[in-house]
């Protein structure tokens, strides 16, 4: 019965249910596979697998169904956006790193965006538990008229004054103050609309039927964000248009475009996914220029300073009349 209203009052919600139970499966299957000694290049690829096997990815219609966007694979003081690069190194996950595994999978372009942290240094649990704690306690916070800059203040005050140990050394947690969550609309991961994490004068509120990623970020650093190189996630900027007439594109430049918009319009994409699709193409040379013509963004990798350490949770919730449904509420996180 609760189906049928749900698929009545607002159709996305189904395909949206669909994708978080897809996406909580290839959460199971992540914990039980990701150990010390398995390369980060084959910890992606084994997640990309098992989401194309789980949601039956068709790459003749590609924009149908799959992921929603790269793998974020961010390790230690690495914050977010890093995922390996078709020619990078290969770096061994160690029994001492702390990993952030933020992924995402859609239906029609209904996104669900979850990520959680994973460690197996022992000294991390604390800080992990904390991070957890934080991220379903804003997720309860959430609903219908909630004033999104009061949402942040309450985020921030939950976490002042929290203090962990590890390896005998005290660190004050601190809370990313400028990274934010964000609303999800169909084939649009940042919607516009922030999540603060941080009391900030920001009077938008939560309405009924939208989507929003909540997802607060702590760090045993000085919680400012810096990038990184090298660049891995891309995207399409969704101002651009093309036109035959007045295209300044040669034809590789062309090429390469049309097979961004054939394959993820104006969903997020990385590198290396380019290459499995096209290895003969020159997409680093080909995506700089792109990049410089306004055509793609880049999200390049985001750190905090140097042995720090950055604990990642986040929820896809829906707004409802009454409330919320947390869509990706599991039994980890």
């Amino acid at each position: 019965m609760l189906y049928k209203i749900m698929m009545n009052n607002n159709g996305s919600l189904v395909y949206a249910i669909k994708s978080a139970n897809i996406h909580k499966k290839v959460g199971s299957y992540i914990r039980e596979i990701i150990k010390p000694g398995i390369s980060i290049h084959n910890i992606a690829s084994m997640i990309e697998e098992e989401i194309h096997k789980e949601i039956q990815y068709d790459i003749n219609n590609p924009l149908e169904k799959g992921i929603a966007f790269p793998i974020g694979l961010s390790i230690n003081n690495c914050i977010a956006h890093y995922t390996p690069n078709y020619e990078d190194s290969e770096y061994i996950f160690q029994n001492s790193d702390i990993i952030k595994i933020d992924y995402g999978v859609h239906i029609k372009g209904i996104i669900i965006d979850s990520a959680f942290t994973m460690s197996f240094n022992n000294n991390y649990n604390e800080f992990i538990n904390i991070s957890r704690n934080l991220t379903n306690y804003a997720v309860s916070l959430c609903g219908p008229d909630v004033i999104l800059g009061e949402l942040g203040k309450d985020i921030e005050e939950y976490i002042q004054s929290k203090e962990i140990t590890i390896d005998n050394k005290i660190y004050t947690v601190k809370i990313i103050g400028d990274l934010c969550g964000h609303m999800i609309r169909p084939y649009e991961i940042h919607a516009g609309v922030a999540v603060p994490n941080i009391a900030i004068n920001y009077p938008v509120r939560m309405k009924i039927d939208e989507y929003y990623a909540v997802e607060p970020f702590l760090t045993t650093g000085n919680g400012k964000s810096m990038i990184k190189e090298p660049k891995s996630h891309y995207m399409l900027d969704k101002n651009y248009k093309y036109h035959k007439k007045n295209s300044s594109l040669n034809k590789e430049e062309l090429d390469l475009y049309e097979l961004i918009q054939r394959f993820y319009s104006t969903l997020p994409f990385c590198q290396k996914w380019l290459y499995a699709i096209n290895n003969t193409m020159n997409h680093n040379s080909l995506l700089n220029s792109l990049e410089k013509k306004n055509i793609i963004n880049s999200y390049p990798p985001i750190y905090d300073i140097k042995n720090s350490i950055v604990s990642q949770f986040e929820h896809t919730i829906f707004v409802k009349e009454n409330g919320i449904i947390n869509l990706t509420k599991n039994d980890y996180y």
